[in-house]
């Protein structure tokens, strides 16, 4: 009988934290949804008004293409490399090398490009996606968002 007792009081802690955990995900949830772009922080001379103006479509392609393999912080490796230190090491090859690795980066890896080859190293057999679809444009708003 108290075996009984002892389990249903902690069948009915386990439901109380579940209840509160669930509670405390939604506050978080609304405050950030919330969040006015004047009390978000941010880094650079620009004003957080302009700076959303300009990186949105950058930060669209991140989120729809990039994220998931990506940290978001740009500083972290994740699945991928982080984005931020990575921009740096493709510095000294010409931009259509980092356009043309974005757009296919196994067609990069097969051509033997120096860049691509050290990346292929690192995470291997892990395969970055193709984006063919992305535009120059496209490219240059995401690389001006992960550069921000």
């Amino acid at each position: 009988m108290m075996y009984d007792q002892l389990l249903a009081i902690k069948s009915y802690l386990y439901a109380i934290l579940a209840a509160l955990l669930l509670v405390l995900c939604c506050a978080i949830y609304i405050m950030a949804t919330r969040a006015k772009p004047e009390q978000m922080a941010y880094c650079g001379n620009m004003s957080p008004l302009a700076s959303n103006e300009k990186f949105s479509s950058g930060k669209e392609l991140f989120l729809a293409n990039c994220a998931s393999c990506h940290n978001k912080n740009m500083r972290d490796n994740l699945t991928g490399p982080a984005l931020g230190p990575s921009m740096q090491a493709w510095a000294k090859y010409p931009t259509k090398d980092l356009y043309d690795y974005i757009r296919n980066s196994q067609a990069m890896t097969q051509k033997r490009h120096p860049r691509a080859l050290e990346i292929w190293k690192q995470y291997q057999p892990t395969i970055m996606p193709a984006f063919q679809s992305l535009t120059d444009e496209d490219i240059k708003a995401l690389l001006d968002y992960i550069k921000r």
